[in-house]
């Protein structure tokens, strides 16, 4: 079995661990499984890959606060960088031959780069089932209405996705719902629940005993996510 991961990555840390623990989760209960991981993420070679994993590592991109893309690195255009990463995406779905594509929150990818790897699964490698990957909360059901309607991601997603995978239950936000899904779109639709990451969970004494708190004092947890753009909302609250 063979699994293609697209992970959107041009800001920050969060969807980069959170697609890397979806594979750790699939290698460990899905007998031989192969991954091919692309992005474009400068993070990527950091973390300790999982045997049965692999990586493409596309030209980065950066964002900056307003959401304009540059290349980060090469100093290129930035419409000849996304012709390249585009270029690349599509080489590496032709020679690999994925059974399954999960791509990571934009239907087309950034700036369409995933257009034409999809428009050839879909005529070339018909076999290949596509898999849209969300998470519940994207943003204000307005503005992401206003998005997908701009961008044609509704249409996208009727055309070229056999599933889209939700991250939550509908319990506690029902996307499908909230976003306005056309009913061919919500049809496809399949609430996954929450992502964790199995970890040593050290008892509360230990920590109190490691942050020096006295039995009076209160501790609260404050994180802002694994984005590049959580510090200075945290930082201003």
């Amino acid at each position: 079995m063979r699994l293609m991961v697209y992970s959107h990555d041009a800001f920050g840390l969060g969807n980069l661990r959170r697609m890397l623990a979806i594979c750790e989760h699939l290698l460990k209960h899905w007998p031989n499984l192969s991954i091919l991981f692309v992005s474009g993420s400068p993070m990527l070679q950091g973390f300790r890959l999982p045997r049965g994993l692999d990586y493409i590592k596309l030209p980065c991109l950066s964002r900056d606060i307003s959401g304009t893309l540059s290349a980060k690195y090469l100093g290129t255009a930035t419409d000849e960088t996304i012709a390249l990463r585009s270029h690349l995406i599509l080489s590496a779905a032709r020679h690999y031959k994925p059974d399954l594509l999960l791509v990571d929150k934009k239907p087309y990818g950034i700036q369409e780069e995933l257009k034409r790897t999809l428009t050839y699964l879909r005529r070339g490698l018909p076999h290949t089932k596509r898999v849209l990957l969300l998470r519940d909360i994207l943003d204000t059901p307005e503005k992401v209405c206003g998005e997908w309607q701009a961008q044609g991601y509704y249409q996208v997603v009727q055309d070229h996705y056999d599933r889209v995978a939700v991250m939550g239950t509908p319990d506690i936000f029902d996307l499908a719902q909230e976003y306005q899904f056309p009913l061919p779109v919500a049809h496809k639709v399949h609430y996954c629940g929450y992502i964790r990451k199995s970890c040593h969970r050290p008892r509360r004494s230990e920590v109190r005993r490691f942050l020096r708190l006295s039995s009076e004092e209160k501790l609260v947890l404050v994180t802002p996510g694994g984005g590049e753009d959580g510090f200075p909302s945290w930082r201003h609250t």
